[in-house]
């Protein structure tokens, strides 16, 4: 029974090795009609863009977190429109920077 209530606390207790680390966005010159919100999910970084232009927009946010290899993710922004975009890393995150820039259709 104690094994069983061990088990348990250890599962329901917040970790401890998670900590919060830095997201520096950059937008490049295309990127000015998006907003951007960051935060980040453990290891994952997590980026919620925001159209505000009134055309489509075709949009690349690039992950670089130091020695892995800078992951473009690409989406298509309608106007108006809220999009989600997240990157995983494997290895322990110091500080992740997100390049971003968007072109009209």
């Amino acid at each position: 029974m104690y094994q069983l209530l061990l088990a348990i606390g250890i599962a329901l207790a917040p970790p401890v090795f998670a900590e919060a680390f830095p997201i520096d966005v950059k937008l490049g010159p295309g990127a000015d009609e998006v907003s951007v919100s960051s935060t980040d999910l453990g290891n994952i970084a997590a980026l919620k863009l925001t159209s505000q232009a009134t055309v489509p927009l075709r949009c690349q946010a690039t992950f670089v977190n130091g020695p892995e290899r800078p992951l473009p993710r690409r989406v298509r922004l309608q106007p108006g429109e809220e999009v989600v975009l997240t990157h995983e890393f494997t290895r322990e995150i110091i500080r992740v920077r997100v390049h971003i820039d968007c072109a009209p259709e």
